[in-house]
């Protein structure tokens, strides 16, 4: 999850609570604490038996340091293949 997804998220569970976005909420702190982002904020924003109060402040502090910590841009892989053998050795004759 993008930084930018992260804080909107956020938005949108200050607008329509935990219950209506369970799974984003659960791939952002699985990403937090991956990251490394605060334990116990990130338990307090999880745990449903936290006052709401408590567990909206909590879910703000962890999307900053979420935001602090992650690329705005996920890395994707190369879509180019390596060249294959017989590509590499012609490749490494024309240069020659």
């Amino acid at each position: 999850m993008t930084p930018t997804a992260a804080t909107q998220l956020a938005e949108s569970v200050l607008a329509d609570g935990f219950g209506a976005h369970r799974a984003a909420l659960a791939a952002l702190f699985a990403g937090a604490r991956r990251r490394g982002v605060n334990p116990v904020l990130v338990a307090v924003a999880a745990d449903p038996t936290e006052p709401e109060v408590a567990r909206l402040r909590a879910l703000g502090r962890v999307v900053v340091e979420y935001c602090r910590l992650a690329p705005e841009v996920e890395v994707l892989p190369d879509p180019l293949p390596a060249p294959t053998a017989p590509v590499a050795r012609a490749m490494a004759c024309s240069a020659a």
